[in-house]
């Protein structure tokens, strides 16, 4: 069997590294101007551009479809694919989430419905109550194990496949929200956001005040922390 060609490509989630610098292609074209005479601009660029206007260029420079394409097509072949596949996670403080709802939904029951109360974190903190082996695994890593299904809005054990989390980016400027996503990297087998704020029995007030018992702030570690997590995403300027 001979390969004679391949459509496969890499697309880069985050950063093509390898795409080089920007480029542009400039054409001077002289317009057409057949209604001078009437001494009315606006008339003048629309009649110009019509005029100029080149529909089969146009066409190909926008639809352009190649030999090897048509043929994939032809042949019914996948025109893309994802691997390995994304779980984004939610990062919000407690009855802070975001609730999605259209202009006929009655607000104040869509608010308070027990549905829209299950979120990705949320439902972590159940998972881990309800599986011992959720408790092995950091919130980031916890697509690893387990699957979201987006219709019941629980986690189940994955069986067969694998996933990848990408916690929401959280700015420093944020304040306790920030400082929440740190702890979701670091603590394991938590089951209520009172629990992440819990360090060697100890209750604290703010997040912030968790990370900094736990070493996270006020030292190297920080910074440490922030560059291995951007290893996987992004590339340097």
């Amino acid at each position: 069997m001979e390969i004679c060609s391949s459509i496969s490509v890499v697309k880069y989630l985050y950063k093509y590294v390898y795409k080089g610098p920007d480029r542009a292609i400039a054409v001077i074209e002289r317009w057409v101007d057949t209604l001078s005479q009437e001494n009315n601009p606006q008339a003048i660029i629309v009649n110009a551009e019509w005029q100029n206007h080149d529909e089969i260029k146009a066409y190909l420079e926008g639809c352009y479809v190649f030999a090897s394409e048509a043929s994939w097509h032809l042949f019914s072949f996948r025109m893309h694919d994802g691997t390995p596949s994304i779980t984004c996670l939610a990062v919000h403080e407690p009855e802070m989430h975001t609730v999605v709802y259209n202009d006929n939904a009655n607000i104040f029951k869509t608010v308070n419905s027990k549905q829209n109360q299950k979120t990705t974190l949320a439902e972590y903190f159940q998972a881990n109550i309800d599986y011992p082996l959720a408790r092995v695994v950091t919130y980031m890593d916890f697509p690893s194990l387990f699957t979201w299904t987006n219709g019941t809005k629980k986690w189940t054990i994955w069986q067969k496949g694998c996933c990848v989390g990408r916690l929401y980016f959280v700015s420093p400027s944020v304040g306790e929200r920030y400082f929440l996503r740190t702890l979701l990297t670091k603590v394991k087998g938590v089951v209520y956001f009172k629990a992440l704020r819990t360090i060697n029995d100890v209750v604290h007030d703010t997040f912030k005040s968790a990370c900094i018992a736990l070493g996270l702030y006020d030292s190297d570690d920080e910074w440490n922390a922030c560059l291995e997590e951007a290893v996987g995403m992004q590339t340097g300027a």
